[in-house]
């Protein structure tokens, strides 16, 4: 407000000096908010929009991507990719060297099913398929996965242990996907359900991304960083396709 006319006081009263000028504000206009540049300069870098993916490690980005909350979630380009590995080994069978033992195997699952079958087979079966659906998309993405994992480790390096662990852990969950589906296939009349049975793709693809939307909290929770990750490149590895084929 204007000065006040200078009275005869014997005292300082301060409110003589305000003006309009220095009267603060009730909002704050948008250019006083300045980024964290001094206390954490490279953390606020790594904060700014562009480079949001930078949060993480880089092999995270092949699968996930970093939303507004700087959150990691699935890539919809990854469950498509995961999923075409469904299209080449929903209808196969497993290698000839284990059909033998998978044929034994199955009649085996086969008994134990229908014993339980004898008391509450829509449950039964409803339960059976529901594993058989989640075995698929653990599989599938276990190839996938595999085959990542692969494209790090140079041709001229032997296979690391734990990429030789997670080949065999394919190999096996392909036979457990395909034990599960062929015995479902062969019990669902007696499930007490209507219709037959088929692998579901949509249902495969939606536990897909569920499984990339648990591993995609945990990745942020344990990944997570202020500073810009180093890159990962590499060169593929020839034994992959043929590991993959005979999964």
């Amino acid at each position: 407000m204007a000065n006040k006319k200078a009275k005869n006081v014997d005292h300082f009263d301060p409110t003589e000096l305000e003006t309009v000028e220095l009267l603060v504000s009730d909002t704050t206009p948008q250019d006083a908010f300045r980024d964290d540049t001094i206390a954490d300069p490279e953390g606020a870098e790594a904060r700014a929009p562009h480079n949001r993916g930078s949060l993480y490690p880089v092999y995270l980005m092949n699968d996930y991507r970093v939303n507004d909350k700087d959150e990691l979630e699935p890539q919809p380009s990854a469950i498509d990719r995961i999923m075409t590995h469904f299209d080449t080994k929903h209808d196969s069978s497993v290698p000839d060297n284990v059909s033998k033992a998978f044929s034994e195997d199955l009649e085996k699952v086969i008994a134990g099913t229908e014993a339980r079958l004898s008391v509450d087979g829509p449950t039964t079966g409803i339960q059976m398929m529901r594993e058989t659906t989640t075995t698929w998309a653990e599989f599938i993405s276990c190839i996938h996965d595999y085959v990542n994992s692969s494209s790090a480790v140079a041709k001229a390096d032997d296979m690391p242990e734990w990429l030789l662990e997670r080949e065999q852990k394919m190999v096996d969950l392909g036979y457990k996907a395909r034990l599960l589906r062929d015995s479902c296939s062969t019990c669902f009349d007696r499930f007490g359900l209507p219709g037959v049975y088929n692998l579901n793709r949509d249902y495969v693809a939606q536990a897909v991304e569920n499984r990339l939307t648990r591993l995609a909290a945990w990745n942020t929770k344990k990944h997570k960083v202020s500073t810009a990750a180093k890159s990962m490149a590499a060169e593929a590895s020839g034994s992959t396709d043929i590991a993959v084929d005979n999964c």
